[in-house]
């Protein structure tokens, strides 16, 4: 089974992919705690929701509120849903 985390992860990078093109892989690759070797092949090497979290930010960081909309619909999308007490807080 994939890491719930990993999904998150995905899910964020490709909705965020739609939007602003290839610049969120760019800001995706700025996060620590977060590996990606091609578009595909991303791995997380520390705790799932501190990276989320950390995605998350990078994300409104350069493209502010309505880029964390963005990350709250790609999550809610995941099936089946994501348990609320592994949801990072900036997602709740």
């Amino acid at each position: 089974m994939v890491d719930i985390y990993l999904q998150m992860v995905n899910k964020i990078i490709r909705q965020q992919q739609v939007i602003v093109g290839p610049l969120a892989l760019e800001q995706a690759k700025k996060v620590s705690g977060l590996i990606i070797d091609k578009p595909h092949e991303i791995k997380l090497i520390k705790d799932g929701k501190a990276v989320v979290t950390d995605l998350i930010d990078e994300y409104a960081n350069l493209f502010g509120k309505a880029s964390i909309e963005v990350c709250r619909d790609a999550v809610r999308e995941i099936n089946p849903p994501v348990p609320a007490d592994m949801l990072p807080s900036i997602l709740k």
